[in-house]
């Protein structure tokens, strides 16, 4: 047992020693081995350098590739951005035009729609008119009101309608224009203002009409207002009537002078006169006679003519005679002292006849040197006396 023990521990030293032996022979063997695994690694990492600097490579080139591939991206999106703000730039003038003929479309059916319902309106106010009226008439009786009377009087009658007024500038055709319709409403028994604004433009023409289809266009704007009648007339003024109108008309009443008859001076300065709203009488009197003829002007001063009115009569009862011409007046002297049956001579009744076939007068002849003595003056005043 001791031997066995002995034996094993004998075994045990001799296995012991063998690993420290076989260790330091693989040292030595790995020392031997070194380069040669050195050499291997190099050549590996070398290799493996190799693959890395081809995938390297070829990672360049497929990038060079993908920036081409952009840029070629990049010029087709700047084309494609062309074309669309071309075709975005033709859909907007495309829009944009029919958009103008849809407005210039819709504009004018407004226009023609505006015109059918001032059309019907003008309808309807004239048949609320004619039934305000039967209404009157019928609840009212004939005669018992005054406005009744006058309506059914309105009625019987055929009022004349006003001439149209087509923008003359003139004061004289305007007063008479509003005059006018003043008088036409008031027949017709109209006396609201709205209705008066409604009716009255039926009665303007040319460019009076333009001028109220702009002022009814900056009534819908609210740039402007006419609700009365009396804002009517005053547009219608500021707009047609000649400015310092009354300024000239005196001018002109100054400037007036007699060159032919008497009613043609009397006409010419009246007219002027109706121009001129509140001249004084006194003023408007002295002016008439100043532009007259002195004889007439002498009668009237004789007469004592205190206002324009009785001067204007005196005036116009005054009869104007023209004086024959000397040859016609030998002649009748010849053939009426050849005629057997003719006046005696000097008597003066006797006269020329003219072309149409009346006589004219002759001035009365002096018996005592038997010679006919004309008139020294162009016309010759004849009193009438009434």
């Amino acid at each position: 047992m001791a031997d066995t023990s002995d034996q094993e521990q004998a075994g045990g030293t001799s296995v012991a020693e063998e690993p420290t032996v076989t260790r330091g022979r693989r040292k030595g063997q790995a020392k031997s081995r070194e380069p040669s695994r050195v050499r291997e690694e190099v050549g590996d990492f070398e290799t493996r350098l190799s693959k890395l600097e081809l995938h390297v490579a070829g990672e360049e080139s497929r990038v060079d590739g993908l920036e081409n591939r952009v840029g070629e991206l990049a010029e087709d999106l700047d084309e494609t951005r062309g074309d669309m703000q071309a075709a975005l730039n033709m859909t907007l003038d495309k829009l944009a035009t029919e958009g103008e003929v849809l407005r210039v479309s819709q504009a004018e059916e407004v226009s023609a729609l505006r015109e059918e319902n001032r059309a019907l309106k003008e309808e309807v106010e004239k048949i609320k008119d004619d039934l305000a009226m039967l209404k009157r008439v019928v609840n009212q009786g004939s005669g018992t009101d005054p406005n009744t009377s006058h309506a059914v009087h309105a009625a019987r009658m055929d009022v004349p309608k006003p001439s149209a007024f087509k923008g003359s500038r003139s004061a004289k055709e305007i007063d008479n224009f509003l005059w006018t319709l003043d008088q036409y409403f008031r027949a017709l028994g109209v006396d609201d203002d709205a209705r008066k604004i409604d009716n009255a433009p039926l009665y303007l023409a040319d460019s009076a009409m333009v001028w109220w289809r702009r002022r009814l266009m900056d009534v819908e704007k609210g740039t402007c207002k006419i609700s009365t009648w009396d804002e009517f007339k005053k547009e219608l003024k500021k707009q047609f009537y000649p400015e310092n109108a009354a300024t000239e008309a005196r001018a002109r009443l100054r400037r007036l002078t007699q060159k032919g008859t008497i009613k043609d001076y009397v006409k010419d300065f009246t007219e002027v006169l109706l121009e001129i709203p509140d001249y004084p009488d006194l003023e408007a009197l002295f002016a008439f006679k100043d532009g007259l003829q002195p004889w007439v002007n002498l009668e009237i001063e004789r007469r004592g003519a205190q206002d324009l009115a009785t001067a204007i009569a005196i005036a116009e009862s005054l009869v104007e005679f023209k004086r024959l011409d000397k040859s016609k007046g030998k002649d009748s002297k010849s053939k009426g002292s050849g005629d057997k049956g003719g006046s005696k001579e000097g008597s003066g009744k006797e006269a020329p006849k003219d072309g149409n076939g009346k006589k004219g007068w002759q001035g009365k002849k002096d018996t005592r040197e038997g010679k006919s003595k004309g008139w020294n003056k162009a016309s010759r005043l004849v009193n009438v006396v009434p």
